[in-house]
């Protein structure tokens, strides 16, 4: 596990596909056996950038080659669950990927979701991706994800 003074730098992506979501169970983990999420994990060493760290981790978990980075769902830090709770650091964004799934041993299952159904699926207990799931409807309707903001700034 890569971290600095006890810190993780965390990602999510909530892959967006023909107006649906892609979600995927957890099989094969440390924590959340059984619940749904979205493909993430943490910047490694390897990774150059958060970019390519995220581009890592949909493709490892998902199969999946990241096209674009539409949205910054949501940016945040709190203290880790495991071992000696280290600080996270994590952004959640909103993405569009290509190719067809192909699940690592991590997840049995996977589903893509109209947005508004979300929050009928057994997330984790995660405040953000709690957030994520009951804003996202709404964002998607205004989104022109022929727009990539991550890059206006």
């Amino acid at each position: 596990m890569n971290r600095f003074n006890n810190v993780i730098i965390g990602q999510k992506a909530f892959i967006l596909s023909r107006g649906k979501i892609l979600i995927m169970k957890r099989k094969e983990a440390d924590y959340f056996i059984g619940k749904w999420d979205v493909p993430g994990g943490k910047f490694e060493s390897r990774d150059n950038n958060l970019f390519e760290s995220i581009s890592r981790e949909i493709l490892e978990e998902a199969g999946l080659k990241l096209t674009k980075i539409l949205l910054i769902l949501s940016t945040s830090k709190f203290k880790g669950s495991m071992g000696d709770h280290p600080i996270i650091f994590r952004n959640i964004y909103l993405c569009v990927a290509e190719g067809k799934v192909k699940l690592c041993n991590e997840h049995s299952e996977f589903l893509w979701v109209k947005p508004q159904d979300l929050i009928t699926y057994n997330f984790p207990d995660d405040q953000d991706i709690q957030s994520v799931l009951k804003r996202l409807p709404d964002i998607l309707k205004k989104l022109d994800d022929s727009i990539d903001y991550s890059k206006i700034f």
